[in-house]
């Protein structure tokens, strides 16, 4: 009879030890952020099976930096900027901050900062005055991207959305778009690659860039983020990513004309 008891303690035991490593594991895997973002040269691309970039880069560094684990993963903007509004834990970047998106997300900042520039394809006979161009040209852009909050705000409003920027952009090469509205930084790699575009206007507020995460992500973690980001930009590694991947050694370098 002890023996069965003993044989039921044990099992119950081995249950017991078993439910602890579940619950471990489910709290490894909730802790762990799902970081999205798009292809958006120079901030985020694939390069021999990674995601790259300047806004990457960084990204990766706060999370090695603060030990967090953390899945990485290159989507059309509109599907990561969803993940990143509805689901916890996730994580969208490079983000522009806008008034609008304010209360959308916890904030972690500054990943950086680029213009918004408006350009056509070289050569387009479109005038560069903008009291010419609003209202009579259509203008290409992301869906979700902070160019429609800028451009609507400026009195655009015949807007055409693309999944990525370079739909945008080969729909302008190709001549079907008027206008395309891109970062200052992507503006000027696409022009040492050999892209025929030119600036129009440039809009001139610096927007500011983040890792935008869904508000009911963990505190602990939010802070360690910020922690880990703020660690990068004391020790000059921002620094070096904008220069690593731009050429450039400051952000006000790279929002004047070609």
């Amino acid at each position: 009879m002890n023996g069965r008891f003993k044989s039921v303690r044990n099992a119950i035991s081995s249950v017991g030890f078993i439910c602890g490593l579940l619950t471990v594991a489910e709290q490894a895997q909730a802790a762990e952020i799902h970081l999205v973002t798009e292809n958006y040269p120079p901030f985020n691309f694939m390069k021999d099976g990674e995601i790259v970039g300047l806004g990457a880069d960084q990204v990766r560094e706060i999370m090695v930096r603060e030990n967090i684990e953390f899945t990485m993963e290159i989507l059309p903007w509109s599907r990561a900027f969803w993940l990143a509004e509805n689901r916890k834990n996730h994580c969208v970047f490079t983000t522009a901050y806008t008034p609008a998106r304010a209360e959308t997300f916890a904030w972690i900042s500054p990943l950086g900062g680029a213009e918004l520039f408006l350009i056509k394809k070289a050569g387009s006979q479109i005038p560069s005055d903008l009291g010419e161009i609003v209202g009579k040209f259509s203008v290409g852009t992301q869906r979700s991207d902070y160019a429609e909050y800028v451009l609507k705000t400026q009195g655009f409003s015949s807007l055409d959305y693309f999944d990525d920027v370079e739909t945008v952009i080969r729909q302008l090469v190709q001549d079907r778009l008027h206008l395309a509205a891109i970062s200052s930084m992507t503006f000027h790699t696409l022009v040492q690659q050999g892209v025929e575009i030119e600036m129009v206007h440039g809009f001139g507020d610096i927007i500011g860039n983040a890792l935008a995460c869904n508000p009911e992500t963990d505190e602990a973690l939010l802070k360690r983020m910020q922690n880990g980001l703020d660690s990068i930009i004391r020790d000059g590694y921002q620094a070096d990513m904008l220069k690593k991947y731009t050429g450039a050694a400051s952000v006000s370098a790279l929002t004047g004309e070609n």
